[in-house]
């Protein structure tokens, strides 16, 4: 009998010893995982035009519902639509929304298919006019079902797709003859 219990104590020190490498081991590999996620999970952001102020925007135009539609800022930075005066507080949203974009991806190279990011014909072009003459134009795509944000160019550079968050195509897909000054948002 005692070559039995010799025989299954040297089994479950083995078991033992298994168990307690199997636990490090997982241990060690959640770890790995975990911070691996974290990473992924950390947005890295690109400014797509860090170098221009909400304040240089003079006009800007889209489209809506199929008619092109645009505001223009005139005397004492009220902006007008068909010149009648609109709230300042939605212009001031757009322009934000314009000099503020950032990109949560960018694609280049093989990867930009512009017919299956939905820019072979945007849904919009987005387009500020500057103080300095210069624009700012930005075609958005179709929106990204898993991530909920929009593929989109900028300045007629489709060798370049960004994602970027639904706030700009959102606000966009508005009339500012809803925003006007007798109006209130």
């Amino acid at each position: 009998m005692e070559g039995k219990q010799i025989r299954n104590l040297v089994i479950m020190l083995l078991v033992l010893i298994v168990c307690i490498a199997g636990y490090f081991g997982m241990k060690g590999f959640k770890e790995k995982t975990e911070a691996a996620e974290e990473a992924a999970s950390e947005e890295v952001k690109t400014e797509l035009f860090d170098s221009v102020s909400a304040n240089d925007i003079e006009s800007i135009s889209w489209k809506y519902e199929g008619e092109d539609v645009s505001i223009t800022k005139g005397d004492n930075d009220v902006w007008f639509c068909d010149s009648v005066s609109l709230n300042e507080g939605k212009p001031s949203s757009w322009k934000s929304d314009i000099t503020g974009l950032s990109a949560t991806n960018t694609i280049t190279g093989d990867d930009v298919n512009l017919d299956s990011f939905g820019l072979t014909e945007p849904s919009n072009v987005i387009t500020a006019s500057l103080k300095d003459g210069k624009t700012i134009s930005i075609a958005i795509g179709i929106q990204n079902e898993i991530t909920n944000e929009y593929y989109c160019y900028i300045n007629g550079d489709k060798s370049t797709v960004y994602t970027i968050s639904s706030t700009l195509a959102n606000d966009f897909n508005a009339s500012p003859k809803d925003y006007l000054a007798d109006k209130t948002e």
